[in-house]
């Protein structure tokens, strides 16, 4: 496994990521090398962060009345994808709080032994 650092984003960007940002993100969840783990860690923030700009955009776009029938059965299909990995990544959040509470509370009695 790779321990480089695999992160999208500089510096904490809070910007929608690029199509370049998330043809690379796929290439680095398609290399075998690669710490899948220490990626989602890295970048599930920018993740989230793009898909609801994606949602945002696409429910914009089902507002208009002039959007064809095809178009719109094609974006309705979309936005329920969006939501799901809108869904995914909260579990990933939720998760990551709850294992980094056990982390403090794990130390928390080695570091009144200290004191």
């Amino acid at each position: 496994m790779s321990v480089r650092k695999i992160s999208l984003v500089q510096g904490g960007s809070c910007a929608p990521l690029s199509v370049e940002q998330l043809e690379v993100g796929l290439r680095v969840l398609d290399d075998r090398r690669s710490d899948l783990d220490l990626f989602w860690e890295q970048n599930i923030d920018a993740f989230r962060h793009t898909v609801i700009f994606a949602i945002r955009e696409t429910s914009d776009a089902l507002l208009s009345p002039m959007i064809p029938l095809g178009w719109r059965v094609e974006l309705e299909s979309q936005l329920e994808d969006l939501v799901r990995y809108i869904e995914l990544a909260d579990r990933y959040i939720a998760r990551r709080s709850v294992n980094s509470k056990r982390a403090v509370l794990a130390l928390a009695p080695a570091r009144s032994q200290i004191h």
